[in-house]
C-alpha cells in the first residue's frame, strides 16, 4: 500500500507542477504591430461600429403611421435596453477608433459613389492630416453625444433617449459637413 501512496503522491506533484512555457514564436514568424492595429480604415469603423449603432439609437424611439394604424416604438424589455446600451458603447468606442493615429480614411485608390456631392477619400485624408486636432474634436463630440445617450439608457428614459439622439445626430452632421459633404455649388 505504501508504494501505491508514494506513486499517487508523486503523480499529484507532477500534475500540479507548473507547465513549461511554450516557446515564443521566432521574430520572423511573429506578427509586427505598432501600438495600435490600424488595419480597419475610418470607412470601416464608420460602417461597422458607428452607422449601424447610431441608426439603432435613432430608431429606438419613434412613431410610425401605417395603413394598419399608428404604432409607437420604444425600448421596453431588459433586452431592448441592453441592446441600446451596446449601441451607445459601440459608438463611444468607435470614437476612440477614429482617433487612433495612423488609421487611413479608406484603402488607397478608393472612391465614392457620389463624387459631385462627397469628398473623395484622399481629399478627406488630406483634411484630416492638415488638422488632426479638429478631427479628434469631432470624434470627441460624437462620444459626448453617445455618453449623454448612455445616461438616458441607464435611466431607462425613452424621452431623453430620443432627445439625446438629436444631439448625437448634430455631432454626426457637424463632422460630415467638414469631412464628407462637398459644399453646395
Amino acid at each position: 500500500m505504501k508504494p501505491f501512496l508514494s506513486l499517487l503522491a508523486l503523480s499529484v506533484l507532477v500534475a500540479c507542477a507548473p507547465a513549461e512555457k511554450a516557446a515564443a514564436p521566432s521574430t520572423a514568424a511573429a506578427v509586427q504591430y505598432s501600438e495600435f492595429n490600424t488595419t480597419a480604415t475610418i470607412r470601416d469603423v464608420m460602417n461597422a461600429l458607428i452607422d449601424p449603432n447610431a441608426d439603432a439609437l435613432w430608431n429606438a424611439v419613434r412613431f410610425d403611421k401605417t395603413e394598419e394604424g399608428d404604432h409607437e416604438y420604444r425600448p421596453e424589455t431588459d433586452e431592448d435596453w441592453l441592446a441600446m446600451r451596446h449601441a451607445a458603447v459601440s459608438i463611444i468606442e468607435g470614437g476612440n477608433a477614429l482617433m487612433i493615429p495612423g488609421r487611413r480614411v479608406a484603402p488607397p485608390g478608393s472612391t465614392t459613389e457620389f463624387p459631385l456631392y462627397e469628398f473623395m477619400p484622399d481629399e478627406v485624408q488630406a483634411k484630416l492630416d492638415e488638422n488632426r486636432v479638429a478631427w479628434d474634436a469631432f470624434a470627441q463630440n460624437l462620444q459626448a453625444g453617445a455618453i449623454q445617450t448612455l445616461g438616458a439608457i441607464e435611466a431607462r428614459d425613452a424621452e431623453k433617449l430620443s432627445e439625446f439622439g438629436g444631439a448625437l445626430d448634430a455631432a454626426c452632421e457637424a463632422c460630415h459637413v467638414q469631412y464628407w459633404y462637398r459644399p453646395a455649388p
